[in-house]
C-alpha cells in the first residue's frame, strides 16, 4: 500500500493535486507562507524563503537550477511547520528544516542542507509496559545500497531515479539527531511498480 501511495504521488502529483498556489517556469518569489489548509504544486521557479505551516500540503516537482555563487536560483531556505506535508520529487535546495510534527518526503533533487527540530520518538502506549519507539518525520526514498553517514554527518546514497545525493545532516542541540529522524524506503524494482500501478488500474475498473 505505501508504495501505491508513493507511485500515485509520482504519476499524478503534476495533474491531478488541486492547488492553492502553483508555481512554474519563470516564476519568482521572496517569501512564501502557506498556512491552514493551503496547497502548493511547484514545477519550476525560483525563491528565497518557503514555508508550510498548519495543515498545508506541498508538491514540488522541479525549480531553477541553484547558483550559490550568484546567490539565486532554486529555493534558499525551505521550513515545514506544525501538521504540514511537504513531498520533493525534484529541484534544487539550499536549506530544510523540519519543525513541529511536520511530514517531508524525499525522492529526487538537490539539497545542500537538511535542519531537524523534531523529536523522532514516542511513546507506544498500546503494549504494556509501554515502550519508547521511532517516530522519524523524513522518509527518503533511494534505490541501490542503503544511502550512509560519513564522520562529517553528510548522507550520501542514490534518489529512486538512481541519481546521487549528498545531503549535509545539522543536528540541533535539544532534539533527535537527524539522522534517527528519516526512515530509508527502498524503491520497488520497474517491474514491481509496473504490476502496481496495472493493480491501482483493475481496483479503479471494478469500482
Amino acid at each position: 500500500m505505501k508504495y501505491l501511495m508513493i507511485l500515485s504521488v509520482l504519476i499524478f502529483a503534476g495533474s491531478a493535486f488541486a492547488t492553492d498556489y502553483l508555481i512554474e517556469d519563470g516564476d519568482d518569489f521572496a517569501n512564501l507562507g502557506l498556512v491552514d489548509y493551503d496547497t502548493l504544486l511547484m514545477t519550476g521557479g525560483t525563491g528565497h524563503d518557503l514555508s508550510l505551516g498548519g495543515w498545508s500540503t506541498g508538491i514540488i516537482e522541479n525549480t531553477d537550477p541553484l547558483n550559490i555563487a550568484q546567490g539565486d536560483g532554486g529555493i534558499w531556505e525551505l521550513d515545514t511547520y506544525s501538521y504540514s506535508e511537504l513531498t520533493i520529487n525534484g529541484g534544487e535546495f539550499y536549506e530544510l528544516g523540519a519543525h513541529g510534527e511536520s511530514i517531508i518526503n524525499l525522492s529526487g533533487g538537490r539539497i545542500d542542507h537538511i535542519y531537524s527540530y523534531q523529536t523522532a520518538w514516542e511513546w507506544d502506549y498500546g503494549v504494556d509496559p509501554p515502550e519508547w519507539v521511532p517516530n522519524p518525520h523524513i522518509t527518503i526514498i533511494y534505490s541501490g545500497d542503503l544511502p550512509t553517514v560519513d564522520v562529517s554527518n553528510v548522507l550520501t546514497g542514490l534518489w529512486g531515479n538512481s541519481s546521487a545525493f549528498s545531503i549535509e545532516l545539522h543536528d540541533v542541540s535539544g532534539y533527535s539527531p537527524v539522522i534517527e529522524n528519516i526512515q530509508f524506503e527502498l524503491i520497488p524494482e520497474p517491474a514491481t511498480l509496473l504490476l502496481l500501478g496495472l493493480g491501482a488500474v483493475m481496483v479503479r475498473r471494478k469500482q
